[in-house]
């Protein structure tokens, strides 16, 4: 049985979460474009080590390195782009609810005869 939440309740969480969200997504993208940097610097490192005709193992291990690394600059540039998706998923989400059920919040408050599960729309 899910736990009874108010409507006021309910919106707070929904935008606490989005604001959750939107950071944690701004940290991932902060990495993802770290890790690039650190990619280009890598490969950087392995063409000289070709250069320098260091042995073939050593000079694909370090660009094996720089293509993980890009590969998780990648994937981490998707996990932020998700996070915003879903911010904004989030924030429409509010703004519905907002739209669609503000006016029924001011009318329960408003009414002097109860309602079903009226504590929904109650704030505390």
């Amino acid at each position: 049985m899910a736990a009874e939440i108010t409507y006021r309740e309910l919106r707070a969480q929904v935008q606490f979460l989005a604001r959750l969200i939107g950071m944690d997504g701004e940290t991932i993208r902060q990495i993802g474009q770290r890790a690039d940097q650190n990619a280009q610097a890598v490969a950087v490192v392995a063409d000289q080590l070709a250069g320098l005709e260091v042995d073939t193992l050593t000079t694909g291990e370090t660009k094996d390195v720089s293509r993980i690394m890009r590969g998780l600059s990648d994937t981490a540039i998707k996990v932020a782009s998700a996070c915003d998706t879903s911010v904004g998923a989030a924030r429409a989400a509010d703004a519905q609810a907002r739209r669609t059920h503000e006016g029924v919040d001011e009318q329960v408050g408003a009414m002097n005869v109860p309602m079903a599960r009226a504590a929904f729309y109650t704030q505390e």
